[in-house]
């Protein structure tokens, strides 16, 4: 996949499903929403789609609820952690 050729409008469903699947591996027993959100700014930022990480660190009890309710297998509720890589990327 060419990160450089596709939207950022496009990448925010990609990333997001990205990180929840990573969250939901849970391999810490503390830290493990910001352990995620640290990869998620590096990754981002490696391919050309900086996030303000800043913001997810000052609402991370959001962000964790938002992962949540995103990896809910029988309902997922989406809207809430897509909206959050919305604004972080685009807080730029």
């Amino acid at each position: 996949m060419k990160w450089s050729e596709i939207s950022v409008e496009d990448l925010i469903p990609l990333f997001s499903d990205l990180f929840a699947q990573l969250w939901l591996i849970h391999p810490f027993r503390e830290g493990n929403t910001r352990t995620v959100m640290r990869f998620a700014e590096l990754f981002t930022n490696d391919k050309g789609f900086p996030l303000n990480s800043r913001f997810l660190l000052n609402h991370i009890s959001y962000v964790r609820k938002s992962l949540v309710l995103y990896c809910v297998e029988e309902a997922p509720v989406k809207e809430y952690f897509l909206q959050i890589k919305i604004d972080v990327i685009n807080d730029f």
